[in-house]
């Protein structure tokens, strides 16, 4: 993908990380806005500097120099840029099974990432000194990376366990509240669909329950979303059935779980958004790099 101008479009599902732990400080000068999507793990994000707004589910945030967002593979995010101001930030990719190898018996390096709330609790805001720790730990772990490192495996676990230990150290502390611009009746629509995903989409049904003309809420949720409500409600449901496949179920159950009535369409626009059918998905996405 580009990171200078125009982002290259990408799925909007399905991110694959292709290692257990990846991590890189990025830089984007134009316009490097992203559509909805989820990763096959977890995330650490951190802004350094730019304006953008980060979405996470019904969520919208304005991130400050500092913003440190968390999220989980099940957890929908985007980016938009709101201005061509040089954008920087450090992101961490983690796979929850190499959390899992650096944890201790007594805790879970993963609990920030799963043990609170489903597009809540995302966000905190990092005082200079603590960004100033982030950024040291940080740049100690991609040391890690470079050739002729010695011990490098030794030493990346180890930096990756003291990093992951101080987010979640830094997310069980009291937090101030953190401002969601999100509209308050596109939230509630994205929260409506998620949870009536066996229903067929009816625009003028959704117009009434939220007491808006179909044209002018439709206009409205491409605006605040980068998606349309069918496009968005297809999405939703194809995402869930990516759940439903990396925890185990097969083909069919993915599809009607999901939402799906009708077994060819599921495998059509299942292929459309993630690039794999569902049977490959289910292989991929249930095997730790």
């Amino acid at each position: 993908m580009k990171r200078s101008g125009k982002e290259e479009f990408y799925n909007p599902i399905y991110e694959p990380v292709p290692g257990r732990l990846n991590f890189a400080r990025k830089t984007s000068v134009g316009d490097a806005s992203y559509t909805y999507h989820r990763h096959d793990g977890c995330e650490v994000f951190l802004f350094i500097s730019g304006r953008i707004r980060f979405y996470v589910e019904q969520a919208c945030y304005e991130p400050a120099p500092g913003s440190m967002i968390i999220l989980n593979n099940n957890e929908m995010h985007r980016v938009e840029s709101i201005d061509d101001t040089s954008y920087d930030r450090i992101v961490i990719n983690v796979k929850r099974s190499f959390l899992d190898e650096i944890s201790a018996a007594d805790f879970s390096l993963s609990d920030c990432f799963y043990n609170r709330k489903h597009g809540r609790n995302n966000l905190r805001m990092l005082s200079e000194g603590e960004l100033e720790e982030f950024v040291s730990l940080f740049e100690k772990l991609s040391v890690c990376r470079k050739p002729g490192c010695f011990g490098a495996q030794i030493l990346e676990k180890s930096y990756a366990a003291l990093l992951f230990l101080w987010i979640n150290k830094l997310y069980q502390s009291d937090h101030a509240h953190v401002k969601n611009t999100m509209p308050k009746v596109i939230s509630g629509i994205m929260k409506y669909l998620s949870g009536h995903p066996d229903e067929p989409l009816s625009l003028d049904k959704l117009s009434e329950e939220f007491h808006m003309s179909p044209n002018y809420m439709s206009a409205q949720f491409k605006r605040h979303t980068g998606f349309t409500i069918r496009d968005y409600f297809l999405n939703l449901k194809v995402s869930k059935a990516c759940e439903l496949l990396r925890n185990g179920a097969d083909v069919k159950e993915a599809c009607y779980r999901s939402g799906f009535r009708d077994y060819a369409n599921f495998i059509r626009s299942f292929k459309k958004l993630t690039g794999s059918t569902p049977g490959k998905y289910a292989r991929f996405g249930n095997r730790e790099a």
